[in-house]
């Protein structure tokens, strides 16, 4: 197996398949995958420019179709058709993105703080001026400058009450490629995605939707996401932000069981 992918279990067991988000690796789900590893064969992926996934070619573009082409083929690898599939935030996009395109592929699908993409013109470039402008800080400050003013969003306040985790994920997420961060940041950026709540409604498979409390941008979006899809749940965990597989693991743990 690649160094950029983790694995739990048995590869006999029904495969579990977890995308980290922005800054994170694969190893951001160790703890919440051990808990799943006597019953699944848990795979633990570096997204393209994070982790050990950085060999490939800084000037080649990257978005969700080439995404798409890397996940297919790292599923063809190990070798696994059918999946649960849980992601995170930039990983939860991939996720959606993924099982929008591939459904013959998915068991389950569990998308944590996770949005289909922005339609409105203005709100899109808006934020592609703003993940350029990000894209820049990291070239020109540093990893863990940017990681610091990262985690200095509203989105991640209420991660200040668990200041050792926050420390970890902070001093993981300085050790990525700047290069490499820049890039994904950028090619990656929610503005340039295509919106996908035009295919929620084509979802046959079961869809938990998950967010924290506290994260008000985000259970604005998946209550609306549930309105779409035909055969999902949206849970609502209590003190929480945008990261809730961090701030409330053994919550997060519960629902996924309820969900796989």
């Amino acid at each position: 197996m690649s160094p950029s992918v983790t694995t739990l279990g048995h590869p006999k067991n029904p495969p579990l398949l977890f995308l980290h988000g922005f800054l994170g690796s694969g190893k951001s789900w160790f703890d919440i995958a051990s808990s799943f590893s006597e019953d699944y064969f848990c795979i633990l992926p570096d997204l393209p420019g994070h982790g050990n996934n950085i060999t490939g070619d800084l000037a080649s573009p990257l978005n969700f179709d080439n995404l798409m082409e890397w996940f297919s083929r790292l599923l063809d690898q190990i070798p696994v058709y059918k999946i649960h599939l849980v992601g995170y935030s930039l990983g939860g996009r991939s996720a959606l993105y993924f099982a929008c395109h591939y459904p013959e592929r998915i068991l389950s699908l569990v998308l944590e703080s996770a949005n289909p993409g922005i339609i409105d013109g203005s709100e899109r470039a808006r934020r592609v001026a703003e993940d350029t402008a990000r894209a820049e800080s990291i070239l020109k400050d540093g990893m863990a400058a940017f990681v610091d003013e990262w985690y200095r969003m509203p989105l991640f306040a209420s991660l200040n009450s668990h200041p050792q985790k926050l420390s970890a994920i902070k001093e993981s997420a300085s050790r990525n490629d700047p290069r490499w961060m820049a890039k994904v940041i950028r090619e990656l950026s929610p503005g340039l995605q295509t919106p996908l709540w035009d295919s929620l409604s084509d979802l046959s498979f079961p869809v938990l939707l998950i967010a924290g409390e506290k994260d008000e941008k985000y259970l604005h979006v998946i209550h609306k996401m549930a309105e779409q899809i035909p055969n999902s749940e949206c849970a609502i965990v209590p003190e929480a932000g945008h990261n809730v597989h961090a701030e409330q693991a053994e919550k997060f743990t519960a629902l996924l069981q309820s969900a796989i």
